[in-house]
């Protein structure tokens, strides 16, 4: 064979070669997108790790689809949707991993919207528990403040209280405020309590047999009722029952566990920085209950001789720090808020008394005696000053960028969400701004 015949014959081998590798490359190709549903895979991971990227750097800007040129890019990309092949349609390939929730259409405009709310849907890890403590209160009151309410998640009333040193229980449950709040989707945790009685806590507490006795009957008081959970709020306990309270938190969870009933659990913030103090062991009763309630208020209680704000912004904050530092998780913990203030009447002997009122009633007290408030930054919180008798007014009051601090709190430290004491309280505009806040995604 001559050197030409020989280098067409080469070239003409060469050639037939590649195209037999190209079609046994693309066939194998297909086998392992189609068999192994690889494409869904890889698309899983984009979406995973492109999910915090900026719109514009994960599918280009709006010019994505709409160029100047289209014959450049259709016939490929029609190829591509025929094939069903990756990475060539970025924007549907990761949509199709998140969460519907506007219907598609061929507009690029409503695809990249319909992208954004999906995303953030995707973002969002759990809902925020909204629960509105209630007072004990006839069904009807009751019954209205739910609905005075929308968007509350839990309600917690007052119904059930330890009676006596046996573990008896005093059961105040409502069926009908139960059923209205099960219409309307809103779970029930009736709240128990001690009566704020330390004696008579700690005869129960430091008893086994009265201990066990309390268990058994809330937990029948819970499936009679047919509750969603139970909010412990047990307080004015004194530190010799740590020990016995935390078992008391441990068999109650013990035994509604398997009945999927949430337990909850009341304290107060520390007094003393990154030590537990009186009778709760953060860590332990964190372990042993499905949520724990910082009560983040009465910084000045009713019977303090010394005026001041019942929670303001740098107090709560380091009450929170405290709780997440001393052992309860971040997705445990939820964040008590007050919708009162104290009015605080400073006699000329030196004296202090205190009213408590809801918090929307402030502004107009303060305009009956014509007071001008201030802005203390530091504390998050408003002051007001204005004579009496015998004396002087002043008064610490939240407003809506006091509420914004705190939500942002509960934002920022990813908590489970936040409590309000309580709905007798509350009225429609501050409840409003803390659903919506607390219905917004995490970042």
């Amino acid at each position: 064979m001559d050197p030409l015949n020989r280098s067409v014959f080469t070239r003409w081998l060469t050639t037939l070669f590649g195209l037999v590798m190209l079609t046994a490359a693309c066939f194998g190709s297909l086998v392992f997108l189609y068999g192994g549903g690889s494409w869904q895979t890889a698309a899983r991971l984009e979406a995973t790790n492109l999910s915090s990227l900026e719109l514009s750097e994960l599918v280009g800007t709006s010019n994505y689809l709409s160029s100047d040129n289209p014959s450049a890019y259709s016939l490929p990309v029609a190829i591509a949707d025929t094939l069903r092949l990756p990475f060539t349609n970025p924007l549907g390939m990761v949509m199709h991993q998140f969460p519907k929730t506007i219907s598609q259409t061929n507009s690029q405009t409503q695809s990249q919207s319909s992208f954004i709310s999906s995303l953030s849907a995707w973002q969002s890890s759990t809902k925020k528990v909204a629960l509105g403590w209630v007072t004990y209160n006839t069904p009807l009151a009751t019954e209205q403040m739910i609905q005075d309410n929308p968007g509350i998640t839990v309600v917690s009333p007052q119904w059930l209280s330890v009676q006596n040193a046996s573990g008896a229980l005093q059961n105040h449950i409502e069926p009908t405020v139960v059923q209205y709040a099960h219409n309307r989707h809103i779970k029930v945790w009736a709240m128990l309590d001690n009566q704020f009685n330390a004696k008579l806590t700690h005869d129960v507490l430091s008893s086994a047999k009265s201990r066990q006795n309390l268990v058994n009957q809330v937990l029948a008081a819970a499936k009679q009722g047919h509750l969603d959970g139970i909010n412990v709020d047990f307080e004015n306990l004194r530190t010799a029952d740590e020990a016995n309270f935390t078992t008391f938190v441990q068999q109650l969870h013990a035994a509604m566990k398997p009945l999927h009933l949430v337990l909850s659990v009341d304290v107060t913030p520390d007094i003393v920085f990154l030590k537990d103090n009186a009778a709760f062991f953060h860590a332990a009763l964190a372990a042993a209950s499905d949520y724990v309630i910082v009560m983040a208020y009465d910084e000045h209680w009713g019977g303090d001789q010394t005026p001041g704000p019942v929670a303001d912004v740098p107090w709560v904050t380091q009450s929170v720090e405290d709780l997440l530092d001393t052992g309860v998780p971040a997705d445990k913990l939820i964040l008590g808020i007050p919708f009162y203030t104290r009015f605080w009447w400073v006699h000329s002997d030196g004296s202090v008394t205190s009213q408590a009122y809801a918090t929307s009633a402030v502004s107009g007290i303060l305009q009956a005696h014509h007071a001008v408030s201030t802005w203390n930054n530091y504390l998050g919180v408003a002051f007001a000053k204005y004579p009496k008798p015998e004396g002087y007014m002043e008064v610490w009051y939240e407003t809506p960028a006091t509420l914004a601090r705190k939500l942002a709190l509960i934002n920022n430290n990813d908590l489970a969400g936040a409590a309000v004491w309580s709905l007798g309280w509350s009225d429609k505009n501050t409840w409003s701004a803390l659903v919506q806040a607390l219905r917004q995604t995490l970042s």
